[in-house]
């Protein structure tokens, strides 16, 4: 039995009937996929008797985010148990209502170490600078005593009941509220870092601060991989030429995840004396930290005597290191890039083509956009949207009538682009533009291009952009577009219409089959299914979250049942960082053809974390992605649906185009 089902378990109301007890759970789920409040229901929910309904409700109730919750949310912060106020607090960030503040500040004195983190996550999320300092002061008294330096080893970055994640939801909460200077109140004492751990490295790394320096220079000679990686990253984003020489010799660190993000630091900083060590990483036995040495030398000064090295690798023979090839040898060879093209047949891979177009883009020469136009004819209709980009890139205001011959294409995701690029450009006649635009993709099943025309109609704020709005948010076929329409209308000053449900096109859930776990009838035997995806790089087992994401689930499994998934690959990889797939199209713009409800929950990303992929609140479906390392950001915005149990060497080598030959289901006891 899962920790989450022992504790609902444990908060069982002990006169409430199983029957009773399962009807809520089922309506509760059944609300928050429909984005309703149900008359007045959730909020009854909220002072439920049963302190399990409660909790549950409450994550409805954030999930929901609807303002008009918060009252029956602070109430609950009374509550005597400490998981109902924890979860309360969670509530009251993932709705972002900064009424909430004003309860959320007291609670960092809570008596209960989680209540007391979980609160200053949510005052993180809201963005208050009254919560800065209070956090700061919290972290400081909550950190151990004795040490001049806390050294912390063996915590758990995957899980919501680790001794550590008081102080580490306590310090991603600075990181959110950008605020350094109470940042460096809670990690820096007489000029040194207080803390030897990744949490404290990775929050100087997002904080972008001077200030902070002493804890990412210190985080350079930790011990401990995942801190030196996150310091050295954010003594890149500091752009610190003073470091130059200390992330050069990281270079050679035996953890691929280190070198990979003194590489990337190197780049950031775009200092020429970082190219012998870039040059180095060329030959690393990681094809990983080859690619990502290719794409810093491409933003360092160009340097003709590095073409020799980069050559070899235009041929190579795996198509992720001939694409970031191509980037570095059109930043060094200005003068004959073309001539070196002409050379060259055209890739029969198309995100090697996609790349050739980012550079020429960015070249914007002549010869550059001549090529471009060539590459306007090929067949593959995924490589379109990057040659479009780099038109508009190169050529500015004359690529404009080359988008409008765009406009009425087949593929929906060429279509956004064009769009998109004449909004960038300012087009003229815009507003027909859009509105013609809209009338075109309105039968679309994917709103890739509606949403393209919400966000421009967005910048114009004129009467014509607001009626079109407003007709959107009213009568768009999908909520989401009718979600970021009202959203559009709201950031105007106009009145925010009312975003009904949409038709129901995702497959059939029975909710109350779905909240089984929560009180499962005698006899049940209760298991978790696992998917087990056998990949071009060895096997992955899932475990699947029914607990906390039973929509996102089963979702999955219904996919996986289907065959959705077989022979689809991962199309987007980010060493030290995240590997993603699920994408029909393979270029990221794909999914099943309707879209699920977020269920964002408290578990945090881990390393092995599986997510579902998103373009916006309630737009996920079929593309998913699992996490190489702890990453903090995307804890509270993307629905974490499970967990890999074995695989995670499989996961590390998986590199862009390594194909999921089938996924296998496991749903027996």
């Amino acid at each position: 039995m899962s920790a989450a089902l022992l504790l609902l378990v444990a908060l069982a109301a002990p006169g409430a009937t199983p029957s009773q007890r399962l009807d809520k759970m089922a309506r509760l789920v059944s609300l928050e996929d429909r984005r309703s409040l149900g008359a007045g229901e959730l909020d009854r929910y909220l002072r439920d008797p049963d302190p399990g309904v409660r909790r549950r409700a409450a994550l409805a109730a954030g999930r929901i985010g609807d303002a008009s919750l918060l009252p029956s949310l602070i109430d609950l912060m009374n509550d005597n148990e400490p998981e109902l106020r924890q979860m309360a607090a969670f509530a009251m960030g993932l709705i972002g209502d900064k009424l909430a503040v004003e309860r959320l500040l007291p609670s960092l004195q809570d008596t209960d170490a989680t209540v007391r983190g979980r609160s200053a996550e949510a005052l993180g999320r809201l963005g208050d600078a009254r919560a800065g300092p209070a956090i700061a002061r919290m972290i400081v008294e909550s950190a151990p005593k004795g040490a001049a330096v806390v050294a912390v080893r063996g915590d758990d970055p995957g899980s919501e009941r680790d001794p550590w994640l008081e102080l580490r939801l306590s310090l991603f909460a600075l990181a959110r509220l950008k605020d350094a200077r109470s940042a460096e109140l809670a990690l820096v004492s007489a000029g040194r870092s207080r803390f030897d751990w990744w949490a404290a490295s990775w929050t100087a790394m997002r904080l972008e601060s001077p200030l902070l320096k002493p804890v990412l220079t210190a985080g350079l000679v930790s011990s401990d991989a995942l801190s030196r990686g996150y310091a050295a990253r954010g003594l890149g984003a500091l752009k610190d030429a003073d470091s130059v020489d200390a992330l050069s010799a990281l270079v050679r660190d035996p953890d691929s995840f280190v070198v990979v993000n003194a590489v990337r630091a190197l780049g950031l900083i775009g200092d020429a004396r970082g190219a012998p060590a870039l040059a180095t990483a060329l030959l690393h036995k990681d094809l990983a930290v080859t690619r990502e040495a290719l794409l810093a030398l491409a933003a360092l000064p160009p340097d003709r005597s590095l073409r020799a090295r980069i050559v070899p690798y235009v041929g190579h023979e795996r198509p992720m290191i001939r694409a970031a090839a191509l980037l570095a040898l059109a930043k060094v060879e200005r003068e004959e890039f073309a001539l070196v093209l002409s050379g060259l047949d055209p890739d029969p891979e198309w995100s090697v083509r996609a790349a050739l177009a980012q550079a020429l883009g960015e070249r914007g020469d002549e010869s550059s956009v001549a090529i471009l136009f060539e590459m306007l004819k090929d067949s593959d209709p995924r490589l379109l949207p990057p040659v479009l980009e780099a038109m508009r890139k190169a050529r500015g205001p004359d690529a404009a009538q080359t988008l409008r011959q765009y406009l009425d294409h087949a593929d929906v995701v060429v279509r956004a682009t064009a769009i998109v690029g004449l909004a960038e450009l300012k087009a003229s006649g815009l507003q027909a533009v859009l509105e013609s635009a809209y009338r075109r993709a309105q039968p679309d099943a994917d709103f890739d291009a509606r949403i393209a025309v919400v966000e421009s109609l967005a910048g114009l704020k004129d009467e014509a952009a607001l009626r079109l709005l407003r007709e959107v948010a009213q009568q768009d076929a999908s909520r989401v577009v009718r979600q970021r329409a009202a959203q559009a209308l709201g950031a105007s000053g106009q009145a925010l219409p009312g975003v009904g449900p949409e038709p129901d096109t995702r497959p059939i859930l029975d909710y109350r089959d779905a909240m089984l776990p929560y009180d499962p009838p005698p006899g049940l035997s209760l298991y978790s299914p696992r998917a087990i995806l056998h990949t071009s790089r060895g096997r992955v087992e899932i475990l699947l979250n029914i607990v906390e994401a039973p929509l996102t689930a089963r979702n999955f499994l219904d996919l996986a049942r289907r065959g959705f998934f077989d022979g689809l690959v991962f199309h987007r990889v980010v060493p030290g960082f995240v590997i993603q797939g699920g994408d029909p199209r393979g270029d990221g713009n794909g999914g099943p053809g309707y879209a699920i409800r977020c269920e964002i929950g408290q578990r945090p990303y881990g390393r092995g974390a599986v997510g579902m992929a998103l373009s916006g609140k309630d737009t996920g479906g079929s593309q998913f992605f699992i996490s190489h390392v702890p990453t903090p950001h995307l804890d509270g915005g993307y629905t974490l649906f499970g967990n890999v149990t074995s695989g995670l060497d499989a996961v590390d080598r998986i590199e862009p185009g390594d194909s999921i030959d089938r996924v296998e289901i496991w749903d027996a006891p």
